[in-house]
């Protein structure tokens, strides 16, 4: 039952995070060219920022559950690289946060498309890892 549990907000932290990213990256990002700038840059300010909050709670979720299974795949080389892409996934994420995200509210607002597409190239980077991860996974359970 406990295994159960674990493993669902396992699969809830993915979702979030990496769904999170692509709805971003292909729905989100591309919608906002019908927008006003000042507009755009509004609502992208909040969308972040609600966004980010599901973020830090993904990331405690893969966090606690992943610690929790960790005895099951300690031995695996391909499980290894995966908590190695998780914390970088993590450290990149927190770039953002507290070193582009936090900054923004601080800045001229001429300044603010730029800093956003900092962040933009930064989510797309996480995007990648977190494909990587999910097919590192894949190939374990295969058994590679």
């Amino acid at each position: 039952m406990i295994e159960a549990l674990a493993n669902v907000l396992h699969v809830l932290g993915v979702l979030i995070w990496i769904g999170g990213m692509f709805y971003t990256l292909f729905v989100f990002r591309p919608s906002l060219q019908i927008l006003k700038p000042e507009e755009r840059l509004n609502l992208v300010l909040q969308a972040m920022g609600r966004f980010f909050r599901y973020v830090w709670i993904a990331i405690l979720l893969l966090f606690l559950t992943g610690a929790y299974r960790v005895h099951l795949h300690i031995h695996s080389y391909l499980f290894e690289i995966k908590l190695i892409i998780y914390f970088l996934m993590v450290a990149v994420f927190s770039y953002i946060y507290f070193f582009l995200y936090k900054k923004l509210p601080k800045i001229p607002n001429l300044e603010k498309p730029n800093l956003i597409n900092k962040i933009i190239v930064l989510i797309k980077l996480n995007f990648g890892l977190g494909l990587l991860v999910i097919l590192l996974i894949e190939l374990y359970k295969k058994g590679v």
